[in-house]
């Protein structure tokens, strides 16, 4: 059985960008491959209007990030993923839980290598390296294998916006009410006014105004 959270198209490149707060050409440089090196994430092919992020591919986004924002440089990590794809047995490394524990230390011991120089900024600290990761994998909720089937969006809060494959064909949701954030934003940009928008799909004003902020790039 194939299952949708490795196989099924979500979005575009665009849009898993705005949703994840990830600045378009970084989210389009870890998608399709830095200069001689390949994509460090894993979309779709892109083969006519087949949307090409899954939703692994986005978990793998939203981790990056965090390896990103700790100090680790994107553009010189693929060696360290083949050498993480080796010491767990798996294809999907960031996107398995192991990584916040067992790969950061993998992740620093290869950083300590010829192999692995300037994978890791000068000064980072591996604690603080395990502490951002972590943080950032307690907004993932787990299966049995250790992969994710649920992940919240962090930079949405104090909305609550969620992505599972089993709600609403993978598309981003607030959460407790199950209303699609693309439609949200859909009336937004069509100039309706956010107590408007709150009234007709039962949600806050504030998450209204979350929704044209993050996906339309303006205030509400």
């Amino acid at each position: 059985m194939v299952d949708p959270r490795f196989s099924a198209g979500l979005m575009n490149l665009a849009v898993a960008g705005r949703y994840l707060r990830i600045p378009r050409q970084t989210f389009h440089r870890w998608a399709r491959g830095y200069e001689r090196g390949k994509p460090l994430i894993h979309i779709r092919p892109g083969i006519g209007e087949q949307l090409p992020v899954t939703f692994i591919a986005l978990a793998e986004a939203h981790v990056l990030e965090a390896l990103r924002e700790a100090g680790v440089r994107p553009q010189k990590i693929r060696p360290a993923l083949d050498r993480l794809k080796k010491a767990f047995g798996r294809e999907y490394v960031l996107a398995a839980k192991e990584l916040a524990t067992d790969g950061i230390d993998v992740l620093w011991d290869f950083s300590r290598t010829e192999a692995g120089r300037e994978l890791i900024a000068g000064d980072t600290g591996q604690g603080v390296i395990r502490e951002i990761v972590q943080d950032h994998m307690s907004y993932i909720a787990w299966d049995d294998s250790g992969y994710p089937v649920e992940l919240e969006l962090r930079h949405w809060l104090p909305s609550k916006v969620t992505v599972d494959v089993q709600r609403a064909f993978g598309q981003p949701i607030f959460e407790g009410s199950g209303v699609r954030v693309v439609d949200v934003a859909g009336m937004m940009k069509a100039g309706e006014s956010a107590d408007t928008v709150a009234e007709e799909f039962g949600i806050s004003v504030g998450d209204a105004r979350t929704a044209a902020r993050i996906l339309l790039g303006r205030a509400a």
